[in-house]
């Protein structure tokens, strides 16, 4: 029995042929089956390949296609043309082979012009990367810069490769760029580690200091002994943060061991210093008693009393110190100004100025009212006019400097 169709057939013992110009020719056997399903088999195979070449056609023409998948595809329809393994129209394999090919060359053009765009584009791209590479080199900042660098670095490795020569080139920029600043962040680092470990140094040894002074009970000299020592530490580089830190912990506990000590010791003094206080508070009552002054050498001599005795109260506390003095300095200023006011008074050669004023404006005042009277003897009455009136104005400065001169002696 034999199954057959348009393109061939299969014999009874599942010999498969395949019809041609020069005659039947035989492609190959079928013996899993029947003969029918040795030739749907073998049939189904030309549908397969028919499909296969006008998907790739499509592909090529929505622009999608790939270059490996269709030679692949090309190679075995060579190769089934050649040594036929279906049953089919073999002129329509060929037509689509060669309408495969034409839109694979067109496909092909078309892939290598966006190739060369997508290089060129590498390169710019590459370029770019480069130009922000070497603006950088010179940064300081060290960390943001660092980040910066890395991202770069990946950006340069998802760009697609491009001219082999050119793209080296921009490498080398590239690297000699980022090169340039890690060795000036090293160099900076490595200074920097050197600074710190002077630092550690110097801060150790201020530290020493500040727990030998700890213990002192010379609390002015010591206050400012530890001030000196805060003012190198602030003058002193930093160390790393996790050693400053303690470095500074370290320093802070011996300062506020002294500074413990001295305000205790401080509590118990102005504690006794309160006694003299409330001394002196009486004493202040009986100096401001005596203003205003009406006897300047009763109230010197009461109040020399109040500054014996103020010496001998002996001192109070810090903070009442100067609000006291303050107030006993006052009636101080109050007693010297009346002195200096009497002193001012009797000062002989104060004395004689002020009565060789009130002379010259009585010889003045004489002998305008001569010139007056002359001036009325004459019938000058304008002139005698003006007269009267400077008489009238220096009468006045007379009746001033005898007064000037009466308050004094």
């Amino acid at each position: 029995m034999t199954t057959t169709n348009e393109f061939g057939y299969v014999d009874d013992e599942g010999n498969v042929f395949l019809n041609s110009p020069s005659g039947a020719t035989k492609i190959g056997q079928y013996a899993a089956g029947e003969p029918n399903e040795g030739l749907a088999f073998f049939t189904k195979r030309y549908h397969d390949l028919i499909s296969e070449v006008e998907l790739a056609a499509a592909r090529l023409k929505d622009g999608k296609g790939n270059v490996e998948s269709i030679t692949a595809l090309i190679e075995r329809i060579d190769k089934a043309i050649e040594s036929p393994n279906l049953l089919g129209d073999f002129e329509k394999i060929k037509a689509g082979k060669d309408a495969l090919l034409a839109g694979f060359e067109e496909y092909k053009a078309v892939a290598t012009a966006k190739k060369a765009e997508a290089k060129a584009a590498a390169i710019a791209k590459r370029e770019e990367l480069v130009a922000l590479a070497e603006s950088l080199a010179e940064s300081n900042a060290w960390k943001a810069t660092g980040e910066k660098y890395k991202e770069l670095l990946e950006e340069w490795k998802k760009l697609p490769s491009a001219d082999r020569a050119k793209e080296q080139e921009l490498w080398k920029r590239f690297s000699h760029a980022r090169s340039a600043f890690d060795k000036a962040r090293r160099a900076y680092f490595t200074t920097l580690d050197a600074g710190r470990a002077e630092a550690i140094s110097a801060k150790k040894a201020l530290i020493k200091k500040a727990d030998e002074l700890a213990e002192s009970t010379e609390w002015a000299s010591t206050t400012t002994a530890f001030k000196k020592l805060m003012d190198d530490w602030k003058a002193t580089a930093r160390a790393a943060k996790g050693q400053e830190e303690k470095l500074w912990n370290e320093f802070k506990a011996a300062q506020d061991k002294f500074f413990a000590s001295r305000n205790a010791a401080n509590s118990v003094r102005d504690e006794e210093f309160t006694k003299n206080l409330e001394v002196k508070l009486e004493l202040l009552k009986k100096a401001e008693a005596l203003l205003p002054i009406s006897d300047a050498e009763s109230a010197k001599s009461a109040l020399r009393e109040i500054q014996e005795a103020w010496e001998k109260a002996g001192h109070v506390p810090r903070n009442d110190k100067d609000k006291i003095e303050r107030r006993l300095k006052v009636v101080e200023d109050a007693i010297r100004k009346v002195q200096e006011e009497h002193w001012h008074r009797t000062k002989p050669e104060v004395v004689d100025r002020a009565n060789t004023l009130v002379t010259s404006f009585e010889a003045n005042i004489a002998k305008l009212q001569k010139q007056k009277s002359a001036a009325e003897a004459a019938g000058k009455s304008d002139e005698a006019a003006k007269l009267d009136a400077q008489i009238t104005q220096t009468q006045g400065l007379l009746d001033a400097a005898r007064s000037g001169a009466a308050s004094l002696g």
